[in-house]
Order: C-alpha cells, then structure tokens, then sequence
C-alpha cells in the first residue's frame, strides 16, 4: 500500500476513531497485564514475608540462646532436621542496598529473587549477623521447615507446657498451629502409618487452595500447622479492581480522543445556530484534514455564498430600484409637460417629442426588465437547454452585421483560425448563445475607439470565441468583479457608456449552462478588452445535470 493511499486511509474519521478505540483497548489490556504483574510482586513479597517471619523469628530466638562458639553445630543440626540450607552472615560482608539495609536495620525479613527462579532469605540475628537460605518451592519448603522446626522446639518443651509454648510461637506465624489428641478423619491409613513413623503428612486441599501439614509429637498427640493459604495471582478483587481501572483508561482514553470531535462539531452547531439568527459572519474554524474539517470548509462556503447571495441581492434591489427610477420620473416629467402644453394651447410638435420621450422611456424599461428577467432564468436549478447542432461562424456574422449597420463608424471583423481542419459546428442554444455575442459585442461598442474584432479558435473538442476591441480596458483588478451583476467600473448611471450591469452576468450564466467559462483579459494586439468563451463541442446528454450556476 503506497504512502498516499495510507494518508487517505487514515484520513477518514471514522477509520481514526476504530483505531483510535482499538489502540486505547489494546493500551489498556497492555496496561491491565502490567498492573496484574505489578500488584503480584507486591502481593508475593508480602506474601512470603509473611510465611517466612514465623520460621525465622523461631531460628533467632533459637540462635540468640546459643552459647559462643556453637553456631557453626547448631547450624549443621538445624539444617539436618530442617531440611534447607541455613547459613550465617556478617552484615559487613554482603552488599545491600540502602532499601535492602533499612528494611534489616527494622529487623525486618529481606527477599530478593535468584536469578535461577529461587527465593533468597535474609533475617538479622542481631546488629553484626544475619540467617540466610535460598529456597525454589516457598511455601512447602517454610511448611515442611516451620513443622520440624515446632516439632523439635516442642519436645523440648515441658508436656504440661506445650500449649502455652504453642500460644507464645503462634504470635509470629500467619497461620495457626494446634495440638491434636486425635485425627482428623480425612487422613487415610498410609498416612496414619507414616505419621506413626515420626513423618510429616501434607494434605492439599483445592476449595480453598491451602495446605495442612501434620506430625505425631507423641502418644496420641500431633502437631497441625495450617492451613497455610496458597498464593493466588489472581484473587476476585484484584481483578475486580483491574477490570473497574481498566474500564475507567479506556473511559477516558475514548474521551479524550473524541472530546476533540464533540467540541469541533460544536462549533459547527454554534456557526449553524448564528448563522440561522442571521449573523452571516458566523464561520467554523479550520482544523485537521478529516470529515469534520471537510464539513466545515462546505459550511463556510454555503455561508459565505448565503452572504454573497444576499448582498447580491440588495445590490440588485438598490440597483434595480436606481434604474426605475430615473425613466419613471422621465415618464412623470414628461406627462407633466404634455398637461401643461395642452393647456397652454402649444403646437402640436411639441406633444409628439414629449410623447416619443415617453416612449423611448418605456422602451428603456422593458430593457431593463428583460434583462432581469434573463438574468433570473438563467440562474435556476437544472435549467435545461435545447441544444442543436449548428455554425458557429455564421451566428457571429449574424451578431457582427446588425452591429455593423447600427454603428458603421466602428471596423467590426470576424475571423476564423484553422477552419481547414474543424468544422465550425457545434451543440449550442443559438438563441442564448447570440445574446451571450451580443452582450460582448455590444459592451466593446460602447468603449471602442475604432476597431472591434471577433475570433474564432477551432480546435478538436472545444471551442474558443475571443471578442476583442481597442478601448481603455479593464484593469487587472477588476477581471473578477466585471461578471457580478449591476457591477459597472466607472460607477457611471448614464445610458451612453453605463449600461445596467448585467450584460457580463448573463454572459457568464450563458456559457455556464453551455459547460464552458467566460474570461477577461486584455488583448495584445488592440490593447482593449478581450472577452474568452471557452466552451465544448458535444453536449452529451450522458453527463451529469447541472446544478445553479455559480453566483
């Protein structure tokens, strides 16, 4: 998949939006594991601590009452009957860390994983030794230790005192120890025939997950220690407090990813509501490059073109209410005048020049109206023409030659390049496409000085009509503005050179509805205005409808 295929992909919203909800799970199923494992290491060493210290608060005590000079036969004995390797340590010599010294100093039990997967034990005996051992199965090797360990401190014991003893140990194990006078009924034969032996009996029990272990002390009495629990990674709890934690990131992280849509959609309902009360400057800022940016650059424009449309039309109105008013009150002047004339017994020449004022007026008028009323039509929706094949050239000749006989001071031509190759037909209305001529021509006729040309480019698809003349022109700055209805750059209201303002206009809806565009520039040759029509040969009726013409 190519780079710009990828930008496009991961352009589209919603696509961010899955992934974006598919990442955040991802992160916090990632994240739910690290926790689990996280809160187990410190579950685990609290776990053992807690196994552990019975054991090793006996081996101190044990070791505190030895004599000088017996440790090391003491040693040797408890790792005998203990079954793990107990070994003393000088503090000076081992290198711990300052947590490691602190949690000593507290005379606190210090675990430190092996790298082999073992557990090493540290406990201090006082300020200078410690106790250490390295154990792989924690909890049955303290179990099967801490019950040796009880046994032998009990046979030392007093029989009358063994309970009171038992009480004293029990205060440093987490879990219970009892003496039994029979046993439990869940013991089987071999295990009773073992425990007669003088052997440990351990018994694992599934719901819960804990272990029992049992010892005979002497004539019908044993030593039970336990239940000891069993570590369980994964307590209802824990993962009841993972799973709420987990819904709460992921909560959050679809928040935060979609808190910038809502507040972008926002704005856009905040532009909408401002734009409906009628503030027609209300636009949606800008941000991003996905639907929502694309939703806003299509809002902005409907407003800025319900903007435009309506500025357009109180220009038209203003515009429209200045062009009536002048003929009408040459109408009503021009009545005034007859009245008086008629009273005044004046001849009757002088009736008929104020009634052909009149009607020259009205004329002026229905102009006017006309060009409104093409003006509105042309900017329907879907308008539809009726095209026919026809010559191109000969509508121009047409357009030229009426030109020509009404202003024969004027040098009007037509020409034609490569008629040789092309034919010069094309689909067109030809009742509109004149008119568009006729606009064209008719506004070189007012700046013209001398000369107005009119080129015909035929090329194998389009069609290209220059209209060319040597008047003043129209500055760069305002190529744009000419199209726009009842724009007239020399702010002139006069009929010699001002016209209405809308000849341009509907010259460019024109050839709009012809699938074409209208141009300004100016000519290289004349140094006047050029006026392009660049529109097709065919109008297929395969390709889509038009919709209202740009405004």
């Amino acid at each position: 998949m190519s780079l710009a295929l990828l930008q496009k992909r991961l352009g589209n919203f919603f696509l961010r939006v899955y992934l974006g909800t598919f990442g955040a799970l991802v992160g916090t199923l990632l994240l739910s594991v690290l926790l689990v494992n996280l809160a187990n290491q410190v579950r685990q060493e609290a776990f053992h601590e807690a196994q552990l210290s019975g054991l090793f608060n006996t081996l101190t005590e044990e070791f505190s009452r030895l004599t000088p000079g017996h440790e090391a036969e003491w040693l040797n004995d408890i790792n005998q009957t203990l079954g793990i390797q107990v070994n003393q340590l000088h503090l000076s010599n081992e290198n711990f860390n300052r947590r490691e010294s602190n949690r000593l100093k507290e005379r606190r039990l210090l675990l430190r994983p092996g790298a082999d997967g073992s557990l090493e034990v540290f406990f201090p005996t006082d300020t200078e030794t410690l106790l250490s051992t390295q154990l792989w199965r924690v909890t049955e090797q303290q179990a099967s230790a801490s019950i040796y360990l009880l046994l032998r401190e009990l046979q030392r014991t007093p029989t009358e005192l063994r309970d009171a003893r038992l009480r004293q140990l029990n205060e440093h194990f987490a879990y219970p120890l009892e003496l039994l006078t029979q046993l439990p009924v869940e013991t089987d034969q071999l295990q009773q025939r073992r425990l007669e032996r003088g052997e440990q009996v351990v018994l694992f029990s599934d719901a819960p997950r804990h272990l029992l272990s049992y010892i005979q002390l002497g004539d019908n009495s044993w030593l039970r220690v336990g239940p000891v629990d069993l570590f369980n990674p994964y307590p209802l709890p824990l993962l009841m407090a993972i799973l709420l934690l987990s819904l709460l990131m992921l909560a959050v992280s679809i928040w935060w990813f979609l808190r910038g849509l809502e507040s972008r959609l926002r704005s856009l309902e905040r532009a909408s509501s401002q734009l409906a009360a009628g503030n027609l400057q209300a636009r949606v800022p800008l941000s991003g490059k996905d639907f929502v940016s694309k939703l806003a650059i299509t809002f902005n424009r409907m407003a800025e073109q319900v903007q435009r449309l309506l500025r357009t039309q109180q220009e038209m109105i203003h515009a429209v209410s200045h062009e009536l008013r002048t003929p009408v009150a040459r109408i009503r002047f021009g009545l005034q005048m007859i009245e008086d004339l008629s009273e005044d017994g004046s001849p009757h020449e002088a009736i008929v020049y104020q009634v052909q004022g009149i009607d020259r007026d009205i004329d002026e008028l229905d102009t006017l109206i006309d060009e409104i009323l093409t003006y509105a039509r042309l900017g329907q929706e879907k308008l539809q023409l009726q095209f026919m094949t026809q010559d191109v050239s000969g509508l121009l000749e047409e357009v030229l030659s009426g030109f020509q006989r009404t202003h024969p001071s004027l040098k009007l031509s037509l020409q034609i390049e490569n008629p040789a190759n092309f034919s010069p037909e094309a689909d067109l209305e030809g009742r509109y496409f004149q008119r568009a001529i006729q606009n064209l021509v008719g506004n070189a006729v007012r700046y013209a000085h001398q000369q107005i040309r009119i080129t015909c480019y035929l090329e194998s698809d389009t069609f290209r009509v220059d209209v060319e003349d040597d008047g003043p022109g129209i500055p760069e700055e305002d190529w744009q503005r000419v199209f726009m209805p009842f724009s007239r750059l020399d702010d002139s209201r006069t009929r010699s050179s001002g016209g209405y303002g809308l000849g341009l206009s509907i010259v460019q809806r024109i050839i709009y509805w012809h699938r074409g565009s209208a141009l300004v520039d100016r000519s290289p040759d004349l140094q006047g205005a050029r006026f392009s029509l660049i529109f097709p040969r065919q109008q297929s009726s395969d390709l889509p409808p038009l919709e209202i013409p740009p405004q």
